[in-house]
Order: structure tokens, then sequence, then C-alpha cells
């Protein structure tokens, strides 16, 4: 099965979407064990092999929004993902999604809906079987969206049962010490791929 690496960068403003769809067409080096080199003829006959246009894919490439997950060198043609997460002594904080879960989040076309598959993914990872139990508030604050708009909660809620029907997560609802509601998350052990493993 086929993994993508994502740095993780809650408040990235990127669009995880055409993220995916790029990353899809590169091919494995087996020195760096991933799928992370994209070579092209040129950027117009890269760019339709994608759903977005030619623009978004040259802002894509020659924009800072996405450095932190690639580099574009134009002379040689040829795209590089970042999927080496050492810098010196520090390993970077990543996410290793499967083809099911970009299946999922492509299907449900929904940016939030990647931040926070993301999101939760990279921290139940770090928790492993014990779980984690974040709240939206949490959620939305360290990723960049208004704790205000209502909205915002209630996509939250769609999204959790989404991830529970698709069988990416389990959710065990409690009363805290307060009588506030309260979740914490699993990940389904199928889907949740360490650092380790690579």
């Amino acid at each position: 099965m086929k993994h993508y690496y994502i740095p993780f960068i809650p408040k990235a403003d990127i669009e995880y979407l055409h993220l995916f769809e790029l990353m899809e067409q590169a091919d494995y080096t087996p020195s760096t064990k991933a799928y992370d080199t994209i070579s092209y003829i040129s950027i117009s006959k890269l760019a339709e092999k994608l759903s977005y246009s030619r623009a978004t894919l040259d802002r894509i490439l020659n924009g800072d929004k996405y450095k932190d997950y690639l580099t574009a060198d134009k002379e040689k043609k040829v795209i590089k993902l970042n999927t080496s997460f050492k810098a010196g002594s520090i390993t970077q904080p990543f996410v290793c999604l499967t083809e099911t879960e970009i299946s999922f989040l492509r299907k449900h076309h929904d940016n939030k809906l990647c931040n926070y598959l993301i999101y939760m993914k990279y921290y139940c990872g770090m928790c492993k079987n014990t779980g984690q139990n974040f709240t939206a508030e949490q959620f939305l604050t360290n990723c960049g969206y208004s704790t205000r708009a209502n909205s915002n909660y209630d996509d939250l809620s769609r999204y959790n049962k989404l991830l529970e029907d698709a069988g990416i997560i389990t959710i065990i609802r409690y009363r805290d010490d307060d009588k506030k509601k309260r979740n914490t998350y699993k990940y389904n052990q199928s889907y949740l791929y360490l650092s380790q493993d690579r």
C-alpha cells in the first residue's frame, strides 16, 4: 500500500487536496523509501494530469505556502516532495496517510476535514493505545480557525461521525469532573502507521 508522508504544520495555509493530488504523481525512490519524486516534461503537461489549473499548479510550485512540503527544480524538471524529516538531531513532526485515508478525504472534498484528520492522527499516534482527548476549541485554536463560529463546532461534530462511520476512529464519550461532555479519540490501529515503521 502506498503511503503519503505529510509534514505536520497545523496552521499551514495550504489546500491539502491539491497537495495529495500532486503527490499521487510521485515515483518511488529506493534510497528514501518513499514516493517523493515527480519528473515532468513540462508544467503544462503535468497540469493536464491534475484536476486543477496550470495557474494553481504554478502558485503551488512558485509560492511560499508549500515550501515546507516540496521543492521544484525547473531546470531538471523535477519536483521533490519533503518526506525527509530529519534536521540535524531534531526530528521534524509528520503524519503518514494511507491510500484509504487519502481516498476518504478526496471523497468528502473538505480542506478543514483534511486538517482535522491529520491533526487527530498526529496526536492519537503520540498516545498510541491510550487515546487522545483534545477539545474542539484546542483543535480550532491550534489550526487557526475561529473559536467563535458555531459552524466550526458543527463541522467537527460532523467530521467525528464521518470518521467513526468510516472505521478510522473510535470515540469514547464521557463527562468530566465538571459534568462537561468530553471525547477520547482512538485511531484505528490498521491506519496508525508510525514513523518508526518506515
